[in-house]
Parts: structure tokens; sequence; C-alpha cells
């Protein structure tokens, strides 16, 4: 099944000597959408062991991952339709998107270590250029710049750690137990652990680490956000579930102060969410303290941890990516990211505010979301490992809910700018574009014991 991936790689070779920018366009949305409905496959039939192919993978693990990106993927075509309609670099967009798709596809099914740190690092060069080349402002030179040099000065112990793993081993394939990977001492042992995680916990990123990522979002066009939030921030938790999986024994030590600096740094981003009054920079910060909670959970290191951890990342990439396109919506409207400017849509358009009322109840985790039922496990998780974490728990809870309810009422109470563009972005394909965020996200719950259960 993993072939049929490569079947649509066709339809965008096809269009590259198309003299037509529309046909290009459309035939690699369809490529993207018809990738993402085979990949539904993965998830449901393959839960048993392993399928191999050459170094690629796919398991209980990555197949839902696999399905979120081409999802994502398809919506990032539909929810980018002012460069569709001003033609503003038509084939380099469609380019761009396709290739960073598959580019997430292939780390999430490699079993080889080396390959998986290539795409790893190839997966920013797409999207530095879609803030570079899409971005709004200014400031989009500086935002791609601390995204480079965060992500890819903390990848270099990854690959030296990668380096020396192999020389010790002789082989880098994920399914094989490194054996002689244990060295003599605790000290070592926690330095090897801790260089082989940075990467992935600055992609995370971390509490301390994440100043890249408000930056890059608030740069960044829509289809930029959406794939920021929705796909390149799981690359990071990935790569740690992948290593709790194959390590589960190494840097326990370690993960205790990794966890508590994830809750605690959840409690503050909360916090530093409250008080701010960009629409991109708050859910951009709120996503830093789901993903935290997400590796408080993972790194429990038990078996119920990790699989909530891969849910909660699954409802994340829905909620967050849904809240950036309402934002954009806004954007268009009043452009400004401001909360007290753009003001006042429950009056002009109860359309869109009926989609912020939904998409703000998921990102809160309201019932029947999947995001409560992850929320849940992870908290249970969280303090079964330790009760001295509920005092973070419980404040990333309300503060969410806070933060929450001060982006709904800032943005659809209070009165209407003058200078508001009241039919701007009103499409129907706008309405789709948002349901398609919302409804999976429902609909995961019925599956949910598929995805906790079964191995």
């Amino acid at each position: 099944m993993l072939t049929l991936f490569m079947l649509f790689l066709f339809p965008l070779l096809q269009s590259l000597f198309s003299l037509s920018l529309n046909t290009k366009w459309w035939n690699t949305f369809w490529a993207l959408t018809l990738m993402f409905l085979i990949s539904i496959h993965f998830i449901f039939n393959s839960m048993g062991l392993p399928k191999f192919m050459f170094t690629m993978q796919l398991d209980v693990l990555s197949s839902p991952l696999v399905t979120l990106s081409c999802f994502i993927s398809s919506l990032m075509m539909i929810s980018s339709t002012k460069i569709y309609l001003y033609k503003n670099k038509l084939s380099l967009f469609s380019t761009m998107v396709f290739s960073l798709n598959m580019m997430i596809i292939m780390v999430f099914t490699q079993s080889n270590l080396m390959f998986l740190y290539i795409f790893f690092e190839a997966s920013l060069v797409p999207t530095l250029v879609l803030i570079l080349l899409w971005g709004y402002q200014p400031e989009r030179l500086q935002a791609g710049m601390y995204m480079m040099i965060y992500t890819v000065t903390a990848s270099l112990p990854l690959l030296i750690n990668i380096l020396f793993l192999y020389s010790i081993n002789g082989h880098l394939n994920m399914n094989i137990m490194f054996v002689n990977y244990w060295l003599s001492g605790t000290a070592s042992e926690l330095i090897c652990w801790g260089l082989f995680i940075t990467a992935f916990l600055v992609k995370l990123p971390l509490f301390l680490v994440h100043l890249w990522l408000p930056k890059a979002h608030v740069e960044a066009p829509v289809a930029g956000s959406m794939i920021l939030a929705a796909l390149l921030l799981k690359l990071g938790g990935y790569g740690v579930l992948r290593l709790l999986l194959v390590l589960p024994k190494m840097g326990l030590l370690l993960n205790n102060y990794i966890t508590t600096i994830a809750l605690l740094g959840g409690s503050i981003t909360s916090l530093i969410c409250i008080r701010q009054t960009d629409m991109k920079s708050l859910i951009a910060y709120s996503s830093v303290g789901h993903m935290g909670m997400m590796m408080g959970g993972s790194l429990t290191n038990t078996t119920w941890g990790i699989k909530l951890g891969m849910m909660m990342m699954l409802a994340h990439g829905l909620s967050s990516s849904g809240l950036f396109c309402l934002a954009n919506l806004l954007y268009e409207k009043s452009n400004s990211r401001s909360m007290f400017i753009s003001k006042g849509f429950l009056s002009l358009a109860p359309a869109s505010a009926l989609w912020w009322f939904l998409l703000c109840s998921l990102n809160m985790a309201a019932p029947p979301s999947i995001n409560l039922l992850s929320e849940l496990g992870l908290i249970i998780s969280i303090l079964s490992y330790s009760n001295l974490f509920s005092v973070t728990l419980i404040m990333m809870s309300f503060l969410s809910a806070v933060y929450t309810l001060i982006l709904y009422t800032n943005t659809q109470h209070g009165q209407n700018p003058s200078f508001m563009n009241f039919f701007s972005s009103d499409f129907s394909i706008i309405f789709l574009l948002l349901f398609m965020h919302w409804l999976p996200a429902q609909l995961l719950i019925l599956s949910a014991s598929k995805l906790i259960f079964l191995s």
C-alpha cells in the first residue's frame, strides 16, 4: 500500500509541464486528497506488526500522523484562496506544499535513524520558502533566521550521537534494540540521551527553547502557520515517542527534569497567552502549553502516556490549524491581528462566529472531542507518575479555558471598527475548510479505543 503514495507524484510531475497554473494547483490538491484517503487504510488495517519496505515502516504510531499530514496539506491548498485568486506564484506554492508533505511523510515512515535525521532537516527548507515568499511583514526574514538557527543548531548533537551510535552498533535500524548502547556510568548515559532528544525538544518546542515558534507563526502565511502547528511540531513529538519505544530505560532521571520543565513551561505560557493582544501569538503560545502536556505524559514512559501523547498530537493538529485559519479570516477583514481592533464579529458574520465557538471549544478540550479524551488520559498518566505535578496540571487546564474564552469574547464582542472590510473571504469554501478541521476531532472519539488499546 505504501507504494500507492508514489503514484500520486505523477499528477504533480504532469502539471509541471502544463501551461495552466490552475491545472497544477488542482492536480496537487487532488493528489494530496487521494493520498489522505488511502492513508486512512493504514490507521485501521496496519495496527499489527510494523510493515517494512526497505528502510520504511508503518505502525500504530506513524500511520495516524501520515494521515494527518496528507489531510492538513490538502486543507492548506483550500485555505490559500488568496494566493490562488491573485496568481501569486501558484506553481512554486503548490510544489512547496507537496514536497513538504512528502518530506514529513518520509520522516514518519523511516526505520533508519540517519534517514529520519535527513528528512527531519530537509523539511525546514520548504517551510522557510513559505515564510519568506508568502509572509506578511518585513520581519519574516528574521523569523526564518530564528527558526533555522534554533532547529539546525539543536540538531547537530543528534547527528553526532547518530554517528557515535553507528560506530558502536554497526547499524541504525530503530526496530533492532541497541543492546550495546549502554555506556558505563549514569552521567554518560544521561549525556547521550540528552544529545538524542535535544533536536526533537526544540522542534516540539519545549519551554525555554520555544522563542522561534511565535515569530515564525506571526510572520508566516496561513498555510505556513497550519503546517507549523499541525505537522512540524509533531515531528519533535514523534521523534521523542519513537526513541522512547526504542530505548525505554534510558535517561529516566533526565526525563524527570524535562517533564518538570514542560509542565511548568505550559503553565507559564498559559499565563503569557492571557496578556497577548496578537491573535496568532496567542494561538502559537497555546501550542507550547499543549505540547508541554503531551511531552510530560509521554515521558512517564508508560504505554498509556505514549499512546495518549500521540492522540494529543492529532487533536492539537486539528484544533490549532483551524484556529489559525480563523485568525487569517479576521486578518483579511480588518488587516490587523490585534484583538483590540478585530472586534464585533458576532454581529458582522454570525456564521464565522459559530465556527469560532466550535473551534475554541475544541481548543479548550470540550466534549465530545478527541481533545478531551487525550487531555484526561495525559493528566491521569502524569498524576500516576507523581502527585507533585497536580498544581501545574490544574493551572494548565484552568488557564487554557481562560485564554480561549478571552480569544473568543475579544474577537466576537465589542464595537465594530469603521474600516472593517465586511465582504472579503466570505466564501463557502472557507466554511468547508473550518468544518473539515472540526469534524475529524469529533469523529475520532468513536475510534479512540482502536488508537489507544491496539498496538
